[in-house]
Formats: structure tokens, sequence, C-alpha cells
């Protein structure tokens, strides 16, 4: 029970939650490594881990809790995202990036999104990655952008404290690089032909103020609040692997159709 409170990310989640957030952050394991206190958003959502050993000195009920999720393979573990719940996960320590993000997270580049961009989110990277004078320059394909750049949104970030605007703007793409198909903002999911229409789900809400029958909708698709793709008895194995999709029909064009005995 104290998990699934803890796991609540809506505006009603317990003050107390937000105080075991800090405490959490503070006890981080070695093997991750000397994480900057402004990349940590949640472990459930990220993957640096907090330390339940007998060498950790977090209090006894949070390791009891964390212990408590371990047993029961408690893991964020969405089948498929919507391209609205892809954009709403941290960026460091990325749940479904390669290896070479690690490093990229505490790198000047990283240490400078965060202080003077306040990069946190995959949504955050997007405007950057985006910016009309960045795309200007990747097409005319310069070895280095200029650091004077005028347009309104470099000139606000110099006037933030970044000496090199679209420099970060090319490390934000780098970043976005660095991220699995599973769960990359851009990479649309086979549609599997399992959620509802609009028109389908426009009838369900009818149906349910009238108290009728609703359709079923099978959807595999996270779409909902990040809090409600928390699931226990995942198995770690199948965290990156895309869902299987059943394999459509193939179309028979009448001239081309052959009997063979």
């Amino acid at each position: 029970m104290w998990v699934k409170r803890y796991l609540d990310l809506s505006p009603a989640r317990p003050m107390w939650a937000w105080a075991v957030d800090v405490l959490l952050s503070r006890h981080a394991t070695s093997d991750a490594g000397a994480i900057n206190t402004k990349a940590q958003v949640n472990s459930f959502l990220q993957s640096w881990s907090p330390a339940v050993g007998a060498r950790s000195t977090l209090p006894r009920y949070l390791k009891s809790m964390l212990l408590t999720a371990k047993k029961h393979d408690v893991s964020f573990a969405a089948i498929k995202l919507s391209r609205k719940s892809k954009h709403r996960l941290p960026i460091w320590y990325h749940l479904g990036s390669v290896r070479k993000l690690r490093a990229m997270n505490n790198s000047p580049g990283g240490k400078c999104l965060r202080d003077n961009h306040s990069v946190q989110y995959v949504a955050d990277l997007l405007p950057l990655r985006d910016r009309g004078c960045v795309l200007q320059v990747n097409w005319q394909g310069p070895a280095r952008p200029p650091p004077d750049c005028p347009c309104p949104a470099c000139v606000g970030d110099r006037d933030q404290g970044c000496r090199h605007p679209q420099r970060c703007c090319l490390y934000a793409a780098a970043l976005l690089e660095q991220i699995r198909p599973k769960w990359h903002p851009d990479a649309d999911a086979q549609a599997d032909g399992l959620t509802l229409t609009s028109r389908r789900k426009e009838k369900n809400r009818v149906a349910l103020s009238k108290g009728e029958d609703l359709i079923f909708d099978p959807t595999v698709t996270s779409d909902e609040p990040l809090e409600e793709s928390f699931r226990a008895f995942v198995d770690p194995a199948a965290h990156d692997r895309p869902p299987a999709i059943r394999r459509r029909a193939g179309r028979t064009v009448e001239q081309e159709r052959r009997t063979v005995y």
C-alpha cells in the first residue's frame, strides 16, 4: 500500500512522498555514479536505484518499502506508449536509453541543459532540437555552429547563462538519438487495431452516463497519467522489447491469384 501511494504522481500525491523523493535521491547506489540532484525525478521512472544494503543509512521503513517493491517486481511497464506519455518521461537516466546516454547525463552539455535551459523531461528537448536556426545550420552543414546567433530564442538562452545555445540544441538532438525506438518520442508504434476509435469512445461516454453497456477497449497503449503504467510482477527481460504485433492478412490481387495443386 505504501508503494502504491508513493507512486501516485497525480496532484493528490501525499506530501510525505515528496519528502521520500529527497531522501532516496541522497542514497543512490554507487554504480549510478555522481547524480546531479536536478537530474533526479523518481527512481521508478529512471535507471538509477537507491541503496538498500546493510551499509545504507536510508531509514528502515523506506528500505522495507523498496525491498517490497523489488520482491514483487514493481516497475514502470507500459507495453506501448503514446507520444504524449513518452514526452512526460524524464530524459536524464532515461528508462529506454542506450549506455552512451549515461555518460552524457553529467557532461558539460548535459549540465548546461539542466542549469540554463531547465531541461528535465523528454518534452523539454524537442523545442531545442527543432529550433529553426539550428535546422538551418544543419542544412548548410558548417563544421561548427556560430556562438552568436541573433534569433530571439538563442538571445534568450544567452541571457540565461548559456554560452553556446546552438551547440546545446545539437546536444539535445544527440540525447534523443540515444533513446531506443520503443521509447523514442518520434517513433510511432505499429498500429495494432486494438484501440477503440474516437467515435466508439464517445459512444462509451454516452452509454456510461446513461448506465448502459460499454464496449470493451482492449488497447495496450498507455495514454493515461504515468502512474497508471506501474505494474507488479513485471519481467525485467521484457522491459525494452516492443510488443508482439499480429501479422495482418495480405491483400490478394485478382490478376496475381493462382491455384496450385
